[in-house]
């Protein structure tokens, strides 16, 4: 079984998500945690990490933060999509 773990930002500052009281203060202590990026199959055989809201545009998404199985086609498009890093 070949798996596919799309890459991850290490971004996520809670502290940005609000205002200036001391509850959102304390979050400044909490180390960033990973954070999935979606991956999308174009229609053209290409992949993109950008949202997109045409669903006519993509063929497949690949969940960041999770595991997804793929076949041995879809591991050599990756691989060639330059997400072999990913593939396990």
């Amino acid at each position: 079984m070949t798996i596919f773990r799309p890459p991850t930002d290490d971004i996520v500052r809670y502290s940005d998500f609000g205002g200036q009281g001391i509850a959102h203060r304390l979050f400044r202590f909490y180390k960033p945690e990973p954070r999935g990026r979606n991956v999308y199959s174009m229609n053209d055989g290409s992949f993109s990490e950008a949202d997109l809201v045409d669903p006519t545009t993509y063929t497949k998404i690949y969940f960041g933060g999770s595991e997804n199985e793929v076949t041995a086609a879809e591991a050599a498009a990756l691989t060639a999509g330059g997400y072999g890093a990913y593939i396990t």
